[in-house]
């Protein structure tokens, strides 16, 4: 599909496969980092704000690669980052801090993909469709999360937001994160549309491509690892 003459990005297996990893590993990054700092202070709607950071995120991706099928691979790599704290931390890799964050990061990847099947090739033309993207995906994902928090790993997720009902947090906080999801999703697309000329000029420069995008996944990687050795976390 991709021709560097033309101006195109290449889409081969290869390169999908490169944007999953670097794409992740920033998304990843920014847990560990912005994610950390804001559990550290205690934040208000820490997890509708690190979503949307994520989903900003995904959007670049879906306006360089046009695939909606590679944001759940996004969120797999992001949410692998959670482990590093069974890696470096000896928290048990079963634990509700590592699976609760990770599997609301791969629902918030898998909303979001599923529903951008719908809009992505309308979306260049219209990002009023990009609000309603977010929109969907975070109120789809949230919901899905609080499922999972309740039923699968028993979490009291109800007791540490005072809340009562399934209901009440799918009118309260599935509804915050969801406009959160539909102020960011535009503006990550649009900062992808700015980034697709430099990604086709770097990916016609194959040595520099490969060296570049290996360093920044290491380098996610090395700054999570020490951020969490911090103690930020």
């Amino acid at each position: 599909m991709a021709s560097d003459n033309k101006g195109e990005l290449r889409q081969s297996a290869v390169d999908i496969l490169i944007g999953i990893m670097v794409f992740g590993s920033i998304w990843g990054l920014s847990e560990a980092t912005l994610g950390g700092f804001l559990n550290l202070i205690v934040f208000p709607n820490k997890g509708a704000i690190m979503g949307s950071v994520g989903v900003a995120i995904m959007a670049s991706a879906l306006a360089i690669y046009r695939k909606p099928a590679m944001l759940p691979g996004i969120g797999i790599v992001a949410a692998s980052f959670k482990w590093l704290n069974t890696w470096l931390l000896f928290v048990p890799p079963s634990s509700v801090q590592i699976i609760n964050p990770a599997a609301a990061i791969f629902l918030e990847s898998l909303a979001f993909g599923l529903v951008a099947i719908f809009f992505t090739k309308r979306m260049a033309k219209n990002l009023y469709l990009g609000t309603w993207t977010g929109f969907l995906a975070g109120l789809i994902s949230a919901t899905a999360y609080v499922y999972f928090a309740i039923y699968i790993t028993h979490s009291p997720i109800f007791a540490r937001l005072g809340i009562n009902s399934i209901g009440e947090f799918v009118t309260g906080n599935a509804v915050i994160q969801a406009a959160f999801f539909a102020l960011l999703s535009p503006l990550g697309y649009l900062c992808g549309e700015k980034l697709v000329a430099k990604a086709v000029t770097l990916q016609a420069r194959r040595p520099l491509y490969y060296a570049s995008s290996a360093a920044t996944i290491a380098g996610c990687l090395v700054t999570s690892a020490i951020i969490l050795l911090s103690g930020l976390k």
